[in-house]
């Protein structure tokens, strides 16, 4: 509760204080463009710093009383149903099998997959075709996992 508090009252002091600084350096017009042009992140410092340190407080509260679920969650059954744990076949080589893929190929070659795959079985391309509510429900869950894989590899190769 405490966290919490001190989070909300940290956001509000970053908006207070964000219009007083604005005021201060728009007071004098030749101080606010001077630094609108050559610096314009310390215009926004003051608010940036504190709301970061409100949003710490939120999300630590947050986390302590598990409100917040990640993204991940809502899909590890179906990740667990989809991808096996074998010693031989890591997920990241999974991943790669789904955008039909390997390690050695560059990025833009895996980007063109996604994309082509993407085309092939988006939702709304599939509905748009016509066809049966059982293989646009197929669609949607090969697409979950074709942006799942595109989104792992991505982040591994920091790209």
């Amino acid at each position: 509760m405490f966290n919490k508090l001190t989070g909300v009252i940290l956001i509000i002091a970053a908006f207070i204080i964000e219009g007083m600084w604005l005021s201060f350096t728009f007071g004098t017009v030749v101080v606010g463009i001077l630094l609108l042009i050559f610096a314009p992140a310390i215009l926004l410092a003051p608010f940036n710093i504190l709301f970061a340190m409100g949003m710490a407080f939120l999300v630590q509260d947050a986390a302590q009383n598990n409100q917040y679920r990640s993204y991940r969650h809502m899909y590890d059954e179906e990740a667990d149903e989809t991808y096996e744990s074998t010693p031989s076949f890591s997920r990241l080589d999974q991943y790669y099998e789904v955008l039909g893929c390997n390690k050695k190929d560059d990025f833009s070659t895996i980007k063109k997959a996604y994309k082509d795959l993407s085309k092939k079985f988006h939702p709304d391309a599939v509905e748009g075709k016509g066809l049966d509510a059982e293989f646009v429900s197929f669609a949607t869950k090969r697409m979950q996992k074709i942006n799942e894989a595109y989104v792992y590899i991505k982040k591994t190769r920091r790209v």
